[in-house]
């Protein structure tokens, strides 16, 4: 069995204060390697605790950790010290998670002004996950999400489960391939409750910076940190980009 931790970044809706990006992203966790993992990852948690003062029941959430908004917490870390969290967790991640893999999905709203982009960034997330677990894993996985539209992504997998219409790989036509090898309906989970949610928060939140690098963040070098999770990034997702980072 392989676990899919999901979060997201950017607002998949078409408004005036939307964001003008939509991002996935998905972290594969075989469940033999799911205690070792959790129990690296609290290792970590400790030492976030020494060296910064974080508390290990504190929820990390990227964004805030650049600028504060709801947790208050937040506030007795310097914002030097909140940066050094982020940057020693984009260190932690390809070493923690040494055999897991991550698929990102990065949809430019701009490009698809008429089409659902929640529903096709979900689609295209949970088509490649269905086709890691068929090709490399060879296995059968669950889907486990922090809190977003769960009605409308369990319709979604339910009709993917039946109708999927895919490209060619000859760039001519579609054929239908319905993920079979993905068990139930997507779970639903607190991020405040999972440190692996957390982390694909993280990871989701780097790759916005690499994407929208911020001029006042640049002294930091936040645009570069996505990279350093290249050793576990699911390159295969998508043959067009380098990072394997999803896109259309």
């Amino acid at each position: 069995m392989h676990i899919l931790y999901v979060d997201e970044s950017g607002d998949p809706g078409v408004h005036k204060f939307s964001s003008p990006h939509f991002i996935l992203s998905g972290l594969i966790i075989d469940q033999n390697d799911w205690s070792s993992c959790l129990s690296n990852l609290k290792k970590f948690r400790k030492s976030l605790y020494k060296v910064y003062g974080l508390n290990q029941r504190t929820e990390i959430h990227a964004s805030e950790l650049i600028r504060i908004n709801k947790l208050k917490t937040y506030q007795k870390i310097k914002k030097i010290n909140r940066i050094k969290i982020l940057k020693d967790y984009a260190n932690q991640i390809p070493i923690i998670f040494n055999n897991s893999k991550v698929i990102n999905v990065c949809l430019h709203i701009e490009n698809f002004e008429d089409r659902d982009i929640f529903e096709l960034a979900w689609s295209r997330l949970i088509q490649r996950f269905d086709t890691f677990l068929k090709r490399q894993a060879k296995d059968k996985g669950i889907v486990v999400v922090d809190d977003t539209d769960s009605i409308k992504l369990q319709n979604l997998q339910r009709k993917m489960r039946i109708y999927n219409p895919t490209p060619t790989h000859y760039g001519e036509g579609s054929y239908n391939a319905p993920i079979n090898n993905i068990l139930e309906d997507p779970f639903s989970r607190n991020s405040a409750q999972s440190y692996f949610i957390q982390t694909v928060d993280i990871i989701a939140h780097l790759l916005y910076r690499k994407e929208y690098p911020k001029g006042s963040l640049k002294k930091y070098g936040m645009e570069h940190l996505f990279n350093r999770l290249e050793p576990v990034l699911l390159k295969k997702a998508s043959k067009s980009d380098n990072l394997g980072i999803v896109r259309a």
